[in-house]
């Protein structure tokens, strides 16, 4: 029998945190292409420049779109990028009618700059937990030795924001955390219904980077011990979490027999434009008892490439259907030569995957993709990404593409908002987007967000970056 107070918990308690409703029923998904209600830009830097950082750049964003009021979605971003690792502060916007309008603010307590004590803040990741609360996962760090995770938490839909709470602390430089991502269970069936997971990478002085978790009951006031995924010896870095509805949690995230880049302060994941064989797979993990043990890795995919040569950019994601279950995966594919096409796998339960389906059409060498995201809902499958053409190397064009026969084969894409010029985009080893770019699915609504760089107002600056976002209705009405 279904807890009544986990009823209250998806329709009513989110309605007296941030004017949530109730979320429409499932629709199956259309024949047709997802129509595209608003797109555009939704923010710049706003934190004023500190340092030696990269000002009038927004750099490595992701969006999360509510389960239970699809006019709410939230936003995040580097703010003002340094070029040896993380940013000023985190950048966050929201909006509350859709997507027409979006408002723009600075996470406080987090660095120096917002009244908080490290030095610089990066990598943030955004969810809406089971009572409608908003959480921002983020490192934080000196540029010295300390490092950390921390999670801030609105309760109005992303209008404001607590104080954070510090997940995770490390003040030796023998431990480098990096990496995080944070998941919610919003499943009403599932034992562990509410609770927050926060996992991230610990780069260790021996070359070693364990995945590790830990979570919490409470809004993410109180957290639990940190749990290894594996070996504690393991190369590994990058937690893509999903909860299946019984309340399984399944991880995937990169694995090499050989030590990875620590990117909070400087270095690629993946080396760009690799085209032999990388040496790094990706691979799951599951967890039946809520995250304190898990199963022996199983591999979704071999010989991951990291993208464009120049471009620093493409760590993998995974994202699952909250109906369905079943879990998605993309990546960018290692050659041959240039060609960085977009692959998809998929898995039911987190064991076995379906071999990969290319996603991105074509097979022209010229042709270069970046930061593939996927989201899914109500049958639909949506990946979106960057796309590249050889003849103008600095120019980039976002586009969405979906399936409607779980990621078999691929619609021809749509192209969102105005190509980016990577001329004057920020710069950390590479021209940087941003490692990731994020894309959130509702049974009616898809919403996507990422970096456009262009000519600076100012003629003599050298940096403008921005934060785009689309809201495209994934259904569609007939009257």
């Amino acid at each position: 029998m279904q807890n009544p107070l986990r009823v209250l918990m998806v329709s009513g308690a989110t309605l007296a945190l941030a004017g949530l409703g109730i979320a429409a029923p499932a629709l199956a998904a259309p024949p047709g292409p997802p129509s595209v209600l608003h797109v555009g830009q939704i923010g710049q830097q706003t934190v004023a420049p500190h340092g030696n950082c990269e000002p009038d750049t927004l750099v490595e964003p992701d969006i999360a779109v509510s389960p239970f009021n699809t006019n709410i979605e939230v936003a995040v971003a580097h703010d003002c990028r340094f070029a040896t690792g993380g940013a000023v502060d985190i950048f966050y916007a929201w909006t509350h009618d859709g997507g027409a309008h979006w408002h723009q603010g600075r996470l406080p307590g987090l660095t120096k700059a917002v009244g908080g004590t490290y030095d610089r803040a990066s990598d943030p990741v955004v969810a809406f937990g089971a009572d409608g609360s908003v959480y921002v996962s983020s490192l934080v760090f000196d540029v010295t030795c300390p490092t950390g995770v921390a999670v801030s938490r609105s309760t109005d839909g992303g209008a404001t924001f607590g104080k954070p709470v510090l997940v995770q602390h490390s003040n030796v430089c023998a431990v480098s955390d990096d990496k995080n991502w944070l998941v919610a269970d919003t499943q009403p069936n599932s034992p562990f219904f509410g609770r927050i997971y926060q996992f991230w990478t610990e780069f260790l002085s021996n070359g070693a980077s364990p995945q590790v978790v830990r979570w919490s009951d409470d809004n993410g006031r109180h957290w639990s011990g940190t749990h290894f995924l594996a070996s504690r010896k393991q190369f590994a870095q990058n937690s893509q979490a999903f909860v299946q509805p019984d309340g399984a949690i399944t991880d995937t995230y990169l694995f090499s027999g050989h030590a990875l880049g620590n990117g909070t302060r400087q270095g690629f994941i993946l080396r760009n434009g690799t085209n032999a064989s990388s040496g790094t797979s990706i691979v799951a993990q599951t967890s039946f008892d809520g995250g304190a043990h898990w199963t022996k890795p199983t591999l979704v995919a071999g010989n991951i490439g990291g993208g464009p040569a120049g471009i620093r950019c493409c760590l993998p994601i995974m994202n699952g259907g909250q109906i369905s279950g079943r879990m998605f995966q993309v990546w960018n594919a290692n050659g041959p030569g240039v060609q960085d096409a977009v692959l998809i796998s998929s898995s039911a339960d987190g064991h076995h995957w379906t071999h990969p389906v290319q996603v991105t059409q074509g097979h022209s060498p010229s042709i270069q993709y970046i930061n593939a995201a996927v989201a899914t809902a109500a049958g639909r499958v949506f990946v979106s990404y960057g796309r590249r053409d050889l003849a103008r190397p600095n120019i980039i064009q976002q586009e969405l593409t979906w399936s409607d026969n779980g990621g078999t084969t691929f619609a021809t894409p749509i192209a969102l908002g105005s190509p980016s010029n990577l001329r004057w985009a920020a710069v950390a080893g590479g021209k940087f987007p941003g490692d990731y770019t994020g894309l959130s699915a509702t049974p009616t609504r898809v919403a996507g967000v990422w970096a456009v760089s262009s000519q600076p107002p100012n003629p003599a600056a050298a940096f403008h970056q921005v934060l785009y976002a689309a809201t495209l209705q994934s259904v569609t009405r007939h009257h």
